[in-house]
């Protein structure tokens, strides 16, 4: 019998309808009586009969067929997974090396916030403070420069250009604050390189400052300051000529004090510390980010879907063949049940396996 028709017959066998049919077959089973008063043990001078032998085989048949029908069923996924196995592999590969970078992230994050964070002198929402208010700066300080440039005749694309260049000059004047910031807390900071902890030495150019550091910063700031001037002086020049000379001094000095308020700007949210930790959270979001990424990879997950189908689909043709098997090993017992005159109706009361003189099954039972 073909492995469809045994399919088709387990599937009926399998279906909560046929309970009444399987009820009524029992109870139309009688035991053929050989005496009125007396029922026949199954002999001992025949090992195993033919019919047994048979329906054996056919058992095993039916497990064999099964098992090939599942490894059919199962192709078209394990073929998958092998040609996903390289793409997947190198996949997982970046993931075990990216898993290592978001630990390495997270451990220099925490030290980091743990050995730092007492030197942290910048309020919260000073930064983003500083992101939102100095763009403002900028376009106030372009928009009177535009404006004057309009009415003086230039045109409008080329005015709003120089006007922007210069509103940008005039914000950056002022980032001369952020440097004085950063040199006081460092000032504060200093420490002897020899009293640092062995956790203060990973951030040990925060405790020992460079000694050209207050040159430099003087010098960034007369060219702030430079700059600053050079624009109140334009500003002054082009609004004398269009508006008169009080509305260019107005302008003017209202150029000069968005340069100076940029510098205070900078300098309340100036601190080399903070910053330094708000780059570790960075670094832990891209990390965190990058391993997502790759977590995601579709290698990885059609290749275990893929291997999770093949074996779901194995594993229940494994099944349906075992109850196939049982289902023909029952049949034997049928034949036997059916023929009580050549094998009695049962195993003798004393036998406690309940076989005699027949060889075990592969399977460790007896049919």
């Amino acid at each position: 019998m073909s492995i469809a028709n045994w399919a088709k017959r387990l599937d009926d066998m399998l279906t909560p309808d046929t309970t009444e049919s399987w009820e009524e077959t029992a109870d139309a089973v009688v035991l053929q009586r050989i005496d009125e008063a007396d029922s026949r043990p199954r002999p001992t001078n025949v090992a195993t009969f033919y019919s047994e032998e048979e329906y054996e085989r056919l058992a095993e048949e039916q497990e064999r067929l099964w098992s090939a029908e599942g490894e059919r069923e199962a192709r078209g996924h394990t073929v998958r997974v092998s040609g996903l196995d390289a793409a997947a592999d190198a996949a997982l590969d970046l993931l075990a090396e990216s898993k290592k970078a978001v630990a390495a992230a997270y451990e220099d994050h925490l030290h980091a916030s743990r050995v730092l964070t007492p030197h942290v002198r910048r309020e919260s929402g000073a930064k983003l403070r500083y992101r939102m208010v100095w763009p403002l700066l900028v376009l106030g300080e372009a928009s009177g420069i535009w404006s004057a440039a309009i009415s003086w005749g230039d045109i409008p694309w080329i005015a709003a250009g120089q006007a922007l260049s210069a509103g940008l000059a005039g914000a950056s004047a002022g980032l001369v604050g952020s440097e004085l910031k950063r040199l006081q807390l460092a000032r504060t900071r200093r420490r002897d390189p020899d009293s640092l902890t062995e956790d203060e030495r990973r951030y040990e150019r925060l405790f020992t400052g460079s000694e050209k550091t207050p040159g430099i910063v003087k010098l960034i700031g007369f060219v702030s300051v430079l700059v600053a001037a050079l624009l109140a002086v334009a500003v002054f020049a082009l609004r004398s000529s269009v508006e008169g000379s009080s509305s260019g001094l107005t302008y003017a000095l209202i150029a000069f004090a968005t340069a100076l308020a940029s510098g205070l700007l900078g300098y309340q949210a100036a601190d080399e510390v903070a910053d330094l930790l708000a780059t570790y959270v960075k670094q832990v979001k891209r990390a965190e980010r990058h391993h997502r990424q790759l977590a995601g990879d579709t290698a990885i997950a059609d290749r275990a879907e893929a291997v999770e189908a093949a074996r779901s689909t194995q594993a229940e043709a494994a099944l349906r063949g075992q109850a196939a098997s049982k289902r023909v090993a029952s049949l034997s017992f049928r034949i036997l049940r059916r023929n009580p005159g050549a094998v009695g109706h049962g195993y003798p009361s004393g036998d406690a396996s309940g076989v005699i003189g027949r060889r075990a099954r592969r399977n460790g039972g007896a049919v």
